[in-house]
């Protein structure tokens, strides 16, 4: 996490894009005309004003930048199982796979206190056409998303998928070989396409080879080379 935040329940105007820590956030002022409208605080999920940004289904009205914390997009299926599509850090934009769409394709909702700038898409649509460097950003940040999502759909094994996870959430998050995972074991197992009670059995693995120290969301990695070695296959980090 970028810098720590107390939950609120009110949005309010962003004056100084200049302050922000997000380095990667493509609304920058410093390179755009104007900075995008209104920051708004984000409760964890277990605590009153924790609802969607995002609900499936509804008309896209607004596009969110991740400025500080852990946002996930996710679909609940026909029997209410949730299935994550992706985690939103620092940087990363929510509702980017809908732009073009009627619709929004997934909901949004933060997995820990978080930090949202929010643009309406029509505005967002606007300028992608008459500012260049708004384009850019976009364009790098969809490469970025679409990596992701195609890393996913190789037959891999658990643990090169657990693995090439923790190498990305350590490469967006991370502080040197230390990682404070936002999102619960289940969130993960959801993300990756594997039971919990799998991503469980990965950590174990690791910890036994001496790879890495797990204590709930804190996870140290001790020989990421390793990581890096098993993981490559994936390409996810």
């Amino acid at each position: 996490m970028a810098f720590d935040i107390s939950p609120a329940t009110s949005p309010r105007t962003v004056s100084n894009c200049k302050a922000c820590p997000v380095q990667s956030c493509p609304a920058r002022s410093e390179k755009l005309g104007s900075p995008w409208p209104r920051m708004t605080d984000l409760a964890g999920p277990k605590a009153p004003g924790s609802a969607q940004i995002m609900t499936a289904g509804t008309p896209l009205s607004t596009l969110f930048s991740v400025r500080a914390g852990c946002v996930k997009s996710f679909t609940i299926d026909a029997h209410g199982n949730e299935h994550v599509r992706a985690f939103h850090f620092p940087g990363d934009l929510v509702g980017l796979d809908a732009l073009g769409a009627e619709q929004s394709r997934a909901s949004a909702a933060p997995v820990t206190p978080s930090q949202v700038c929010a643009m309406p898409a029509d505005e967002l649509k606007r300028r992608f056409y008459s500012e260049p460097a708004l384009a850019g950003e976009l364009l790098i940040t969809i490469q970025r998303q679409l990596g992701l999502a195609l890393a996913l759909t190789g037959e891999y094994t658990a643990d090169e998928r657990v693995a090439a996870f923790l190498l990305h959430v350590q490469a967006r998050i991370g502080s040197g070989n230390i990682l404070r995972l936002p999102m619960t074991r289940r969130e993960i197992g959801s993300y990756l396409r594997l039971a919990t009670e799998t991503v469980c059995r990965a950590l174990t693995r690791f910890e036994k080879k001496g790879w890495i120290t797990s204590a709930d969301k804190r996870i140290t990695l001790h020989d990421p080379d390793a990581l890096r070695a098993l993981a490559e296959p994936v390409g996810l980090y």
